[in-house]
Protein backbone atom coordinates (compact mmCIF):
# COMPACT_ATOMS: atom_id res chain seq x y z
CA UNK A 1 0.00 0.00 0.00
CA UNK A 2 1.69 3.24 -1.18
CA UNK A 3 2.03 6.26 1.10
CA UNK A 4 1.16 6.58 4.78
CA UNK A 5 -1.43 4.11 6.04
CA UNK A 6 -4.48 5.96 7.34
CA UNK A 7 -7.27 5.12 9.73
CA UNK A 8 -9.55 4.77 6.68
CA UNK A 9 -7.23 2.12 5.23
CA UNK A 10 -7.35 0.16 8.49
CA UNK A 11 -11.16 0.37 8.67
CA UNK A 12 -11.55 -0.85 5.09
CA UNK A 13 -9.15 -3.78 5.50
CA UNK A 14 -10.63 -4.82 8.87
CA UNK A 15 -14.18 -4.35 7.54
CA UNK A 16 -15.22 -2.09 10.39
CA UNK A 17 -16.18 1.56 10.72
CA UNK A 18 -13.70 4.38 11.16
CA UNK A 19 -15.26 5.02 14.59
CA UNK A 20 -14.46 1.42 15.62
CA UNK A 21 -10.82 1.88 14.67
CA UNK A 22 -10.77 5.17 16.58
CA UNK A 23 -12.22 3.41 19.65
CA UNK A 24 -9.49 0.77 19.47
CA UNK A 25 -6.79 3.45 19.21
CA UNK A 26 -8.18 5.35 22.19
CA UNK A 27 -9.17 2.25 24.20
CA UNK A 28 -12.76 3.45 24.34
CA UNK A 29 -16.18 2.10 23.54
CA UNK A 30 -17.46 -1.45 23.74
CA UNK A 31 -16.93 -4.12 21.11
CA UNK A 32 -16.42 -7.84 20.87
CA UNK A 33 -12.88 -8.96 21.77
CA UNK A 34 -12.49 -10.59 18.35
CA UNK A 35 -13.32 -7.28 16.65
CA UNK A 36 -10.72 -5.42 18.69
CA UNK A 37 -8.16 -8.13 17.92
CA UNK A 38 -8.95 -7.98 14.18
CA UNK A 39 -8.43 -4.22 14.12
CA UNK A 40 -5.15 -4.48 16.06
CA UNK A 41 -3.91 -7.26 13.77
CA UNK A 42 -4.80 -5.17 10.71
CA UNK A 43 -2.94 -2.14 12.05
CA UNK A 44 0.18 -4.25 12.59
CA UNK A 45 -0.11 -5.93 9.19
CA UNK A 46 -0.51 -2.65 7.34
CA UNK A 47 2.13 -0.86 9.41
CA UNK A 48 -0.25 1.78 10.72
CA UNK A 49 1.25 4.35 13.10
CA UNK A 50 -0.57 7.14 14.87
CA UNK A 51 -0.16 10.54 13.24
CA UNK A 52 0.65 12.51 16.37
CA UNK A 53 0.65 15.85 14.55
CA UNK A 54 -2.81 15.21 13.13
CA UNK A 55 -4.12 14.19 16.55
CA UNK A 56 -2.69 17.32 18.10
CA UNK A 57 -4.33 19.51 15.47
CA UNK A 58 -7.68 17.78 15.94
CA UNK A 59 -7.80 17.45 19.73
CA UNK A 60 -5.34 20.10 20.90
CA UNK A 61 -3.16 17.45 22.59
CA UNK A 62 -0.96 14.45 21.85
CA UNK A 63 -1.70 12.35 24.97
CA UNK A 64 2.05 12.27 25.52
CA UNK A 65 3.83 13.39 28.67
CA UNK A 66 7.53 14.13 28.89
CA UNK A 67 9.99 12.96 31.53
CA UNK A 68 13.16 15.01 31.88
CA UNK A 69 15.67 13.24 34.13
CA UNK A 70 19.40 12.82 34.71
CA UNK A 71 21.23 10.07 32.81
CA UNK A 72 20.83 6.39 33.67
CA UNK A 73 24.25 6.01 35.29
CA UNK A 74 22.77 4.80 38.59
CA UNK A 75 19.72 2.61 39.26
CA UNK A 76 17.24 5.20 40.54
CA UNK A 77 16.66 6.97 37.21
CA UNK A 78 15.56 3.89 35.18
CA UNK A 79 13.56 2.67 38.19
CA UNK A 80 11.58 5.91 38.32
CA UNK A 81 11.22 6.01 34.52
CA UNK A 82 9.79 2.47 34.41
CA UNK A 83 7.11 3.36 36.95
CA UNK A 84 6.20 6.59 35.15
CA UNK A 85 5.87 4.77 31.82
CA UNK A 86 3.73 1.94 33.17
CA UNK A 87 1.42 4.21 35.14
CA UNK A 88 1.07 6.66 32.25
CA UNK A 89 -0.10 3.72 30.11
CA UNK A 90 -2.81 3.01 32.65
CA UNK A 91 -3.87 6.66 32.32
CA UNK A 92 -3.81 6.21 28.50
CA UNK A 93 -0.81 8.47 27.96
CA UNK A 94 2.52 7.75 26.30
CA UNK A 95 5.88 8.97 27.64
CA UNK A 96 8.77 10.76 25.94
CA UNK A 97 12.06 10.65 27.89
CA UNK A 98 14.88 13.17 27.56
CA UNK A 99 17.99 12.97 29.75
CA UNK A 100 20.65 15.44 30.80
CA UNK A 101 24.15 14.54 31.96
CA UNK A 102 24.85 14.49 35.67
CA UNK A 103 28.06 16.47 35.16
CA UNK A 104 26.63 19.29 33.03
CA UNK A 105 24.29 22.17 33.72
CA UNK A 106 21.32 19.98 34.52
CA UNK A 107 17.67 20.44 33.68
CA UNK A 108 17.91 23.75 31.74
CA UNK A 109 19.95 22.04 28.99
CA UNK A 110 16.94 20.05 27.74
CA UNK A 111 14.31 22.80 27.74
CA UNK A 112 14.80 23.66 24.06
CA UNK A 113 14.18 19.99 23.22
CA UNK A 114 10.84 20.02 25.04
CA UNK A 115 9.46 22.57 22.58
CA UNK A 116 10.13 20.17 19.70
CA UNK A 117 9.08 16.87 21.21
CA UNK A 118 5.34 17.52 21.33
CA UNK A 119 4.43 16.36 24.84
CA UNK A 120 1.35 17.92 26.44
CA UNK A 121 3.26 18.49 29.70
CA UNK A 122 6.54 17.58 31.38
CA UNK A 123 7.61 15.90 34.60
CA UNK A 124 11.03 17.30 35.45
CA UNK A 125 13.40 15.58 37.89
CA UNK A 126 16.14 17.88 39.14
CA UNK A 127 19.26 16.85 41.03
CA UNK A 128 20.40 20.37 41.83
CA UNK A 129 18.91 23.73 42.94
CA UNK A 130 16.96 25.71 40.35
CA UNK A 131 18.29 29.17 39.53
CA UNK A 132 16.25 32.36 39.56
CA UNK A 133 13.58 30.96 41.89
CA UNK A 134 12.60 28.14 39.57
CA UNK A 135 12.28 30.22 36.40
CA UNK A 136 12.89 27.09 34.31
CA UNK A 137 9.57 25.69 35.57
CA UNK A 138 7.56 28.58 34.08
CA UNK A 139 6.81 27.07 30.69
CA UNK A 140 3.91 27.32 28.20
CA UNK A 141 2.98 23.73 29.03
CA UNK A 142 2.06 22.12 32.40
CA UNK A 143 5.03 21.10 34.58
CA UNK A 144 5.48 18.96 37.71
CA UNK A 145 8.80 18.97 39.56
CA UNK A 146 10.20 15.80 41.14
CA UNK A 147 13.23 15.77 43.39
CA UNK A 148 14.30 17.37 46.65
CA UNK A 149 14.70 20.96 45.54
CA UNK A 150 12.44 23.98 45.92
CA UNK A 151 9.84 24.67 43.22
CA UNK A 152 9.19 28.21 44.57
CA UNK A 153 5.47 27.81 43.89
CA UNK A 154 6.15 27.75 40.14
CA UNK A 155 4.88 24.19 39.67
CA UNK A 156 3.40 21.22 41.48
CA UNK A 157 6.07 19.13 43.19
CA UNK A 158 6.63 15.65 44.60
CA UNK A 159 9.36 14.94 47.12
CA UNK A 160 10.51 12.47 49.77
CA UNK A 161 10.65 12.66 53.60
CA UNK A 162 14.44 12.76 53.62
CA UNK A 163 15.06 14.29 57.04
CA UNK A 164 12.36 12.23 58.73
CA UNK A 165 13.48 8.95 57.14
CA UNK A 166 17.15 9.27 58.10
CA UNK A 167 16.34 10.59 61.59
CA UNK A 168 13.98 7.67 62.22
CA UNK A 169 16.29 4.92 60.97
CA UNK A 170 19.51 6.26 62.53
CA UNK A 171 17.59 7.00 65.73
CA UNK A 172 16.47 3.39 65.88
CA UNK A 173 20.06 2.23 65.45
CA UNK A 174 21.22 4.46 68.29
CA UNK A 175 18.37 3.30 70.54
CA UNK A 176 19.34 -0.31 69.89
CA UNK A 177 22.83 0.38 71.23
CA UNK A 178 24.87 1.03 68.08
CA UNK A 179 27.45 3.76 68.63
CA UNK A 180 29.65 3.89 65.50
CA UNK A 181 27.28 4.64 62.62
CA UNK A 182 29.03 5.87 59.48
CA UNK A 183 27.42 7.93 56.73
CA UNK A 184 28.32 7.64 53.03
CA UNK A 185 27.36 10.59 50.84
CA UNK A 186 28.05 13.58 53.11
CA UNK A 187 28.82 17.07 51.86
CA UNK A 188 32.35 17.79 50.67
CA UNK A 189 32.60 20.43 53.44
CA UNK A 190 32.10 18.89 56.86
CA UNK A 191 32.58 19.80 60.46
CA UNK A 192 35.81 18.44 61.89
CA UNK A 193 36.04 16.33 64.99
CA UNK A 194 33.19 15.79 67.41
CA UNK A 195 30.42 18.37 67.28
CA UNK A 196 28.10 18.65 70.23
CA UNK A 197 24.33 18.50 69.94
CA UNK A 198 24.18 22.07 71.21
CA UNK A 199 26.37 23.27 68.37
CA UNK A 200 24.41 21.34 65.75
CA UNK A 201 21.11 22.63 67.09
CA UNK A 202 22.55 26.13 67.06
CA UNK A 203 23.50 25.73 63.39
CA UNK A 204 20.08 24.40 62.48
CA UNK A 205 18.31 27.31 64.14
CA UNK A 206 20.52 30.37 63.91
CA UNK A 207 23.78 29.50 62.10
CA UNK A 208 25.76 29.59 65.38
CA UNK A 209 29.12 31.23 65.95
CA UNK A 210 31.32 28.61 64.30
CA UNK A 211 32.03 28.24 60.59
CA UNK A 212 30.24 24.91 60.23
CA UNK A 213 28.65 23.01 57.39
CA UNK A 214 25.98 24.93 55.47
CA UNK A 215 24.42 21.58 54.65
CA UNK A 216 22.85 21.55 58.10
CA UNK A 217 20.85 24.70 57.38
CA UNK A 218 19.85 24.08 53.77
CA UNK A 219 16.10 23.94 53.07
CA UNK A 220 16.57 21.78 49.99
CA UNK A 221 18.69 19.10 48.36
CA UNK A 222 18.78 15.32 48.64
CA UNK A 223 22.23 15.29 50.20
CA UNK A 224 21.63 18.18 52.58
CA UNK A 225 18.29 16.90 53.86
CA UNK A 226 19.49 13.34 54.39
CA UNK A 227 22.60 14.54 56.22
CA UNK A 228 20.34 16.70 58.40
CA UNK A 229 18.29 13.60 59.25
CA UNK A 230 21.45 11.71 60.23
CA UNK A 231 22.55 14.58 62.49
CA UNK A 232 19.07 15.03 63.95
CA UNK A 233 19.04 11.46 65.26
CA UNK A 234 22.05 12.24 67.45
CA UNK A 235 20.91 15.74 68.36
CA UNK A 236 17.51 14.53 69.54
CA UNK A 237 19.27 12.17 71.95
CA UNK A 238 21.72 14.74 73.28
CA UNK A 239 24.66 12.97 71.64
CA UNK A 240 27.64 14.34 69.71
CA UNK A 241 27.88 13.80 65.95
CA UNK A 242 31.21 12.25 65.00
CA UNK A 243 31.69 13.83 61.58
CA UNK A 244 34.85 11.78 61.03
CA UNK A 245 32.48 8.94 60.12
CA UNK A 246 30.65 11.05 57.51
CA UNK A 247 32.39 10.33 54.21
CA UNK A 248 32.25 12.53 51.12
CA UNK A 249 31.07 10.83 47.93
CA UNK A 250 31.24 13.17 44.90
CA UNK A 251 29.38 10.77 42.59
CA UNK A 252 26.51 8.77 44.07
CA UNK A 253 27.10 5.57 42.11
CA UNK A 254 28.69 2.18 42.72
CA UNK A 255 32.20 3.46 42.04
CA UNK A 256 31.58 6.27 44.51
CA UNK A 257 30.66 3.71 47.16
CA UNK A 258 33.90 1.82 46.55
CA UNK A 259 36.00 4.98 46.87
CA UNK A 260 34.13 6.01 50.01
CA UNK A 261 34.97 2.71 51.73
CA UNK A 262 38.60 3.23 50.74
CA UNK A 263 38.50 6.68 52.34
CA UNK A 264 36.79 5.35 55.45
CA UNK A 265 39.01 2.32 56.07
CA UNK A 266 42.44 3.40 54.85
CA UNK A 267 44.65 3.83 57.91
CA UNK A 268 41.90 2.64 60.24
CA UNK A 269 42.43 -0.25 62.63
CA UNK A 270 39.98 -2.99 61.74
CA UNK A 271 38.67 -2.98 65.31
CA UNK A 272 37.61 0.66 64.82
CA UNK A 273 35.49 -0.13 61.78
CA UNK A 274 31.92 1.26 62.08
CA UNK A 275 29.25 -1.16 63.18
CA UNK A 276 26.80 0.11 60.58
CA UNK A 277 27.26 2.12 57.37
CA UNK A 278 24.26 4.15 56.20
CA UNK A 279 24.49 5.08 52.51
CA UNK A 280 22.44 7.97 51.15
CA UNK A 281 21.39 5.93 48.12
CA UNK A 282 21.36 2.28 47.07
CA UNK A 283 23.95 2.68 44.32
CA UNK A 284 26.61 3.70 46.85
CA UNK A 285 25.53 0.84 49.10
CA UNK A 286 26.16 -1.71 46.33
CA UNK A 287 29.68 -0.35 45.82
CA UNK A 288 30.28 -0.21 49.56
CA UNK A 289 29.29 -3.85 50.10
CA UNK A 290 31.51 -4.92 47.21
CA UNK A 291 34.57 -3.14 48.62
CA UNK A 292 33.95 -4.25 52.21
CA UNK A 293 33.82 -7.88 51.13
CA UNK A 294 36.84 -7.48 48.85
CA UNK A 295 38.77 -6.30 51.91
CA UNK A 296 37.70 -9.40 53.87
CA UNK A 297 34.94 -7.83 55.96
CA UNK A 298 31.73 -9.82 56.18
CA UNK A 299 28.37 -8.13 55.61
CA UNK A 300 26.47 -8.14 57.94
CA UNK A 301 28.60 -10.06 60.50
CA UNK A 302 31.44 -7.50 60.63
CA UNK A 303 29.72 -4.45 59.18
CA UNK A 304 26.04 -3.83 58.45
CA UNK A 305 24.98 -1.74 55.43
CA UNK A 306 21.79 0.24 54.79
CA UNK A 307 20.84 2.03 51.56
CA UNK A 308 18.14 4.47 50.50
CA UNK A 309 15.67 4.23 47.55
CA UNK A 310 14.71 0.51 47.52
CA UNK A 311 15.63 0.04 43.85
CA UNK A 312 14.76 -3.45 42.53
CA UNK A 313 18.43 -4.50 42.32
CA UNK A 314 18.60 -4.46 46.11
CA UNK A 315 16.63 -7.69 46.30
CA UNK A 316 19.29 -9.50 44.27
CA UNK A 317 22.58 -8.07 45.53
CA UNK A 318 24.79 -10.36 47.62
CA UNK A 319 23.83 -10.00 50.36
CA UNK A 320 20.43 -8.50 49.60
CA UNK A 321 20.31 -4.86 50.68
CA UNK A 322 18.46 -3.42 53.65
CA UNK A 323 17.20 -0.04 52.50
CA UNK A 324 14.95 2.90 53.27
CA UNK A 325 11.94 2.69 50.96
CA UNK A 326 10.61 6.20 50.15
CA UNK A 327 7.66 4.69 48.29
CA UNK A 328 8.93 5.57 44.82
CA UNK A 329 5.90 4.01 43.14
CA UNK A 330 3.54 6.33 45.02
CA UNK A 331 5.92 9.21 44.30
CA UNK A 332 5.87 8.56 40.55
CA UNK A 333 2.15 7.90 40.34
CA UNK A 334 1.27 11.08 42.21
CA UNK A 335 3.54 13.10 39.92
CA UNK A 336 1.85 11.64 36.83
CA UNK A 337 -1.60 12.25 38.30
CA UNK A 338 -0.84 15.88 39.07
CA UNK A 339 0.61 16.44 35.61
CA UNK A 340 -2.39 14.91 33.84
CA UNK A 341 -4.73 16.95 36.02
CA UNK A 342 -2.93 20.08 34.82
CA UNK A 343 -3.03 18.93 31.19
CA UNK A 344 -6.73 18.25 31.45
CA UNK A 345 -7.58 21.65 32.85
CA UNK A 346 -6.85 21.93 36.60
CA UNK A 347 -5.76 25.51 37.25
CA UNK A 348 -5.47 25.68 41.05
CA UNK A 349 -2.48 26.80 43.14
CA UNK A 350 0.76 24.82 43.13
CA UNK A 351 0.70 21.68 45.27
CA UNK A 352 3.42 19.66 47.02
CA UNK A 353 3.14 15.95 47.78
CA UNK A 354 5.52 14.23 50.24
CA UNK A 355 5.68 10.42 50.31
CA UNK A 356 5.93 8.19 53.36
CA UNK A 357 8.83 5.79 54.07
CA UNK A 358 9.60 2.39 55.57
CA UNK A 359 12.75 0.41 56.38
CA UNK A 360 12.94 -2.76 54.28
CA UNK A 361 15.09 -5.23 56.22
CA UNK A 362 17.12 -7.76 54.20
CA UNK A 363 20.37 -9.68 54.57
CA UNK A 364 22.83 -6.77 54.76
CA UNK A 365 21.75 -6.07 58.36
CA UNK A 366 20.89 -8.13 61.45
CA UNK A 367 18.68 -5.60 63.21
Amino acid sequence: MAGRVTIKDVAREAQVSIKTVSNVLNNRGSMRPETRQRVEDTMRRLGYTLNVSARAMKTGGTRLIGLGIFDFSQPFAPYLADIVIEYAKQREYGVIINTYGSGGEGLPTIIDDTYRLGADGWLFFTERPLAHKGAVLRQPYPVVLAGDYLAYGAADAVTMPNVEALASVVGRLIDEGHERIALLGASDVKLTGDVSSRQVCCRLSALGERAIDATLASPEGTQALRVQGYAKAFVDRGMPVDWRLAITVPLWNQAGGVRAIDALLDGMNITDCPEIIVCLNDAMAFGAMHELQRRGLRVPDDVQVIGFDNVPEGQYSVPSLTTIDPHVETYARRAVDMLIERIEGYDGPARTYVTDFALVERESTRL
